[in-house]
């Protein structure tokens, strides 16, 4: 029967006007940084979690639960831990669920084009950098590491290229003075979750509309190793400073004081009004801090640990180890 009148009208519109009806998610993930995003799209249609087997860690090679999968429980959603999601039963199961989109964070597995096509919409991935820039596994870190101000979150319809599909919406954020891998990584997971939650509505309106990346801008940033936080103290303490941050926690930056190893964990930056001191001696030592000698300038260290020791402030450390006159890190 046909709608009258002014309340009609409104019933009318608002049975019309509904809101999109969510996607059916296939979720893949794993480790601390999909988790944030888990949980904003748990109620957005995220039918299935996917994520790597349980796997051993550490010196005892003890069997841990996925994290992922602990919240998947979590949740109340069914999740999965195939030995490899690229095989074409697996596939070929998720084929026959019907997702309509497929949802990639932090997941460590390169999909195949029969798994990234299989859902009616697609996978998209959201990578933690501006891409073009910082393409591969560390972007934050490598984002710190080479003094950009800003970074953020992009999300990018996932294609055969890592990290080089398409680009559906990129959300910036600053990076803040002092600031470390550690903790952007922890501010970056969080909006993961609320630009995967934007990306969504605009795939479920019928809005998604998809930019090529300039290629020829693309930077990248692979793996970091521990070698990679060796501290070189011939570079300037602008540069160290930088690494400093970048590789902390993990892999951490390091270096040596005679025969001892240890992570640098923060310091600073200060005038060497001098510059007369070769790269890695040390100036000065105190409550204050341990002033070592640079390419360029001073970096005062704040807070170090000796390794298989704990986190203290450089005064501690200096209390319980006087530095001798001729001490070098390096």
């Amino acid at each position: 029967m046909a709608c009258a009148g002014r309340l009609a009208h409104t019933l009318c519109s608002s049975s019309n006007d509904q809101a999109p009806r969510t996607v059916k998610i296939v979720f893949f993930g794993s480790g601390e940084f999909a988790l944030p995003s888990l949980r904003a799209l748990a109620d957005r249609g995220v039918s299935l979690v996917v994520t790597k087997p349980d796997a051993p860690r550490g010196r005892g090679r003890k069997i841990y639960p996925q994290e992922v999968r602990l919240l998947a429980e979590e949740l109340g959603l069914p999740c999965e831990q195939p030995e490899d999601c690229n095989d074409p039963s697996f596939v070929a199961r998720l084929a026959e669920q019907g997702f309509e989109l497929g949802v990639v964070v932090s997941f460590g597995v390169i999909l195949t084009r029969e798994l990234f096509d299989a859902p009616t919409h697609g996978c998209i991935n959201a990578h933690a950098s501006l891409l073009p820039l910082f393409r591969g596994a560390a972007p934050i870190q490598y984002a710190i590491k080479e003094g950009e101000e800003r970074t953020g979150i992009t999300i990018i319809k996932i294609g055969e290229a890592l990290d080089a599909g398409d680009i559906l919406l990129a959300e910036e954020t600053p990076i803040e003075a002092g600031e470390t891998a550690g903790e952007l990584h922890v501010r970056l997971a969080a909006l993961s979750g609320e630009v995967l939650v934007k990306a969504c509505e605009i795939i479920e309106s019928g809005a998604a509309s998809y930019t090529s990346q300039d290629h020829a801008q693309a930077t990248r940033a692979p793996k970091v190793e521990k070698v990679d936080g060796v501290i070189d103290w011939s570079r300037s303490a602008e540069v160290i400073a930088l690494l400093v941050r970048a590789m902390t926690p993990k892999p951490g930056a390091q270096t040596r004081l005679g025969a001892k190893r240890f992570i640098i964990l923060e310091g600073e930056v200060e005038q060497d009004l001098y510059g007369l001191g070769e790269p890695g001696k040390v100036q000065s030592g105190g409550e204050e801090g341990i002033r070592v000698c640079t390419g360029k300038e001073l970096y005062r260290i704040i807070r170090i640990k000796p390794e298989n020791g704990r986190n203290m402030t450089a005064g501690e450390f200096v209390r319980g180890h006087p530095l001798a006159p001729d001490e070098r890190f390096g």
